[in-house]
């Protein structure tokens, strides 16, 4: 078997174990070395269709059908007619859902199900929609199917977590990580006592090191004193930090943006002279028009492989950029998601709020409310009581308008 071939095989077997990308990496490999591997094209045409690109599912077997008379790529291409209907049926049930009309749009969506054109975005939104409805036992199910082809669909991580922050779901348990925590604990009990020993027979020498020590130390003490304060001296005719200009101008020149980025937040507030501050400025606009999604991009990807902390760091770095740009709603609401996902649920209020004063209608405010009910029904009733009111008053249709609302509010 070639090279072509044995990244096939690979290609098949992580589609089988349910990573859907990284088999889509090794067939493009497998295509790149060989473009009339019809087994690739088959494949690569099956892994765009399950994502919901129809276009690009079309043409790789348009071209395995030319290139090798495939018949199987011909027969997948009969067959894909009719998805162009689908897809029109899925943006009518995501307009539905925007209405928050859920039914209307679980409706559409299972007359998705007639093929698996989209069968992630599909699934994942029939997912969403029994969350919203309270029906979590169907959730799970649809949350599952997409998990065995995609595992790590962010979509369907983000709901299988918030199953799991709803109580209708346990976390899986990290028996390897218990161990290693068990085994840390056991260690850390035999040096404390291993050092009790140590520390005892040692006592009486530290002592009288200590005694020396001192005699020495009062023999230095003006000697210190005069170092001090020729230090004092000298750290107050020191030059202050040269600006990087040249580090900067290559940063620039190389499209680096998080080196960009950095010298921005050291040095924008800095006395400058006029031609650092027109660097800064550039600098200031490059963020601006590219920065803030390419930031935002690597955070959801982080985000994606469950890295709360690396996505943190990115969405950080857009949002003081972000204010004229679409996705400033969106960074945010992902800080405030990726805060709660760590337990950091101080932060997470932080930003789950800033989201509701930027934004007080927007795209996630029912769910911005409903996750602060939660966060504080157990720690203070009185907020979580003010957020369930603002909920009910702003949205008296919502579907977060649930048994858990309803105790709190006494209703």
């Amino acid at each position: 078997m070639d090279k072509a071939g044995k990244l096939y095989v690979k290609a098949m077997n992580k589609y089988n174990d349910g990573y859907i990308d990284k088999a889509l990496d090794l067939c493009e490999k497998s295509i790149s070395l060989n473009s009339r591997n019809a087994a690739s094209l088959n494949l690569k045409g099956i892994l765009c269709y399950l994502k919901g690109d129809l276009e690009k599912a079309k043409n790789t077997w348009n071209i395995n059908y030319k290139r090798n008379n495939d018949k199987v790529s011909k027969k997948y291409l009969n067959d894909s007619v009719r998805d162009k209907k689908n897809l029109q049926l899925f943006i009518n049930s995501l307009e539905l859902i925007k209405q928050y009309n859920i039914s209307g749009a679980l409706e559409i969506l299972k007359q998705c199900q007639n093929s698996d054109f989209n069968f992630i975005n599909v699934n994942n939104n029939i997912s969403d929609c029994y969350i919203k409805q309270g029906e979590y036992d169907k959730a799970l199910q649809y949350i599952n199917e997409v998990l065995k082809v995609d595992k790590k669909n962010a979509k369907a991580n983000i709901n299988k977590n918030t199953l799991i922050n709803y109580g209708n779901l346990k976390r899986d348990i990290n028996y390897k990580k218990i161990f290693i925590i068990i085994s840390t604990l056991s260690l850390i009990v035999i040096i404390v006592v291993l050092g009790t020993k140590f520390y005892k027979t040692q006592k009486n020498s530290i002592m009288a090191a200590e005694k020396i020590q001192n005699e020495k130390s009062l023999i230095n003490k003006k000697d210190n004193e005069e170092t001090t304060n020729l230090v004092k001296i000298q750290n107050k005719i020191q030059e202050k930090p040269k600006f990087p200009e040249g580090q900067f101008k290559d940063s620039i020149k190389n499209n680096n943006m998080e080196q960009i980025v950095l010298y921005l937040n050291k040095w924008k507030n800095a006395d400058l002279g006029v031609n650092d501050k027109l660097l800064i400025v550039k600098g200031e606009e490059i963020i601006k028009k590219s920065g803030v999604l390419f930031f935002y991009e690597k955070g959801e990807s982080y985000m994606n492989d469950k890295k709360f902390v690396e996505a943190q760091k990115y969405f950080l770095y857009a949002l003081p950029y972000s204010s004229d740009n679409y996705l400033q709603e969106h960074i945010i609401y992902m800080l405030a998601a990726s805060y709660k996902d760590i337990s950091d649920f101080q932060n997470a209020i932080k930003y789950y709020e800033l989201n509701l004063k930027q934004f007080p209608r927007g795209s996630y405010t029912q769910e911005i409310l409903y996750n602060l009910i939660l966060i504080n029904k157990e720690v203070d009733i009185n907020k979580a009581k003010e957020y369930a009111e603002k909920l009910v008053n702003q949205f008296p249709n919502s579907l977060y308008y649930n048994s858990i609302v309803k105790n709190i509010l006494g209703k």
